[in-house]
């Protein structure tokens, strides 16, 4: 049983059962299970709680499914957390943002509904469980087809939108999240200086990929410790975390997607929106994608943002396509860290040991690290991404 099962109240379940449900009513059964193996979540702990309740002296019994969310308990995490505050960040968001966006005159819903959110005795997140709204998440490791991309950028162009409109409102609503998964720490540090040692190490070894070994410099490494500081141009509240595992997508009855709701907002920062979209790109979207329709999901971002803009009336100066797309290349860096940073996990199989604890403290060969970077489906992607951000020109000062 894990540590959120042996401390989760039921005078909370109740609490929640009451505020979503109109009546004098009762628990009848409760089952709670964990719902992440090994290599799927490094950070927080979640836990699905399924309800079954009835109004009392009422035989008709009710059901709720829910997922509760709280840091996983080691010393890494607890370090992360306390330097960047990335717990704290998706309280507030769940908290105060996203429902704020509901009462805007256009709203969209971009995430499951928080039925509970706390940082009194236990930081938690309680939401609704999408998957028996027949919401499910896309493989990782494959990435995502040019249908799921643009259904994903036309839901971050709304959201993106929508966090101006409360910025115009209320400035310091949005302001406060200035830090973001980026922000560098001494702990953070430890992690990304060996991430980008380990692809060093790759470079240095595979003929096809070995110019780049020269590429990856302190430069870099200190250029994505400054992506999440607010841009002189244009601002929007990024998601921060913006990948596959952190995507819930709904399909029609013929199996083709329809919509899409975004979880765990741990890195939420008021920065440049390229943050999100270079993140997207390095991150989710599949070889095809990459190779052929970049510039479609870039547009296709962009005219939902212009619309989402004229429909919330904001008064902010949104850039012009030309030099909105300059901006893209100007920040490219931010794709390439992510992609040292990120692919190697991405493409790692589930193993084990698969923990950040373990990955900082083990890269011998059989280990969780070892895989990560010695895995062929990493190796392959980096030998087309790398040369993709070269002509992006990420590399030059």
């Amino acid at each position: 049983m894990s540590i959120t099962q042996d401390w989760f109240p039921k005078s909370l379940l109740n609490e929640i059962i009451k505020k979503q449900f109109n009546g004098d009513l009762e628990i009848v059964s409760t089952n709670m299970s964990y719902l992440l193996t090994p290599g799927e979540n490094y950070t927080g702990e979640l836990l699905k709680i399924e309800v079954s309740f009835s109004e009392k002296n009422r035989n008709t019994v009710q059901s709720l499914s829910m997922i509760c969310k709280s840091l996983l308990d080691n010393e890494f995490v607890k370090q992360l957390n306390a330097e960047s505050g990335f717990f704290d960040c998706e309280l507030g968001i769940y908290s105060e943002v996203l429902p704020m966006m509901k009462k805007l005159e256009f709203s969209k819903k971009v995430a499951p509904t928080a039925y509970h959110t706390s940082s009194d005795l236990k930081k938690i997140i309680v939401v609704e469980d999408l998957v028996p709204l027949d919401y499910k998440m896309a493989n990782r490791q494959e990435g995502l087809d040019l249908q799921h991309c643009l259904l994903a950028v036309e839901k971050l162009a709304y959201f993106h939108a929508a966090s101006l409109a409360l910025y115009e409102k209320d400035p310091k609503l949005i302001e406060q999240y200035n830090r973001g998964l980026f922000y560098k720490s001494s702990t953070l540090d430890k992690l990304i200086t060996i991430l980008f040692q380990e692809t060093v190490n790759v470079c240095k070894r595979e003929p096809s990929l070995h110019k780049y070994h020269k590429k990856i410099t302190e430069d870099i490494k200190e250029k994505i410790y400054d992506s999440p500081k607010r841009d002189l141009k244009f601002n929007v509240l990024n998601h921060g975390d913006f990948w596959c595992n952190n995507f819930m997508f709904h399909y029609d009855s013929n199996g083709r997607v329809d919509d899409i709701l975004f979880v765990d907002f741990q890195g939420s920062v008021f920065a440049s929106p390229f943050l999100d979209i270079h993140y997207f790109i390095a991150a989710s979207t599949n070889v095809e994608v990459k190779e052929k329709h970049i510039n479609d999901i870039l547009h296709y971002y962009y005219e939902a943002f212009v619309e989402n803009a004229k429909i919330l009336k904001l008064k902010s100066t949104v850039p012009n396509w030309t030099d909105f797309k300059k901006d893209f290349c100007n920040k490219a860096y931010i794709g390439f860290a992510v992609s040292c940073i990120l692919l190697p996990i991405i493409k790692a199989n589930k193993m084990n040991d698969a923990s950040i604890t373990n990955f900082l403290e083990n890269g011998e060969e059989g280990s969780f690290r070892h895989h990560c970077f010695t895995n062929s489906a990493y190796i392959d992607i980096i030998k087309f991404v790398f040369p993709l951000y070269d002509n992006l020109e990420a590399f030059i000062n």
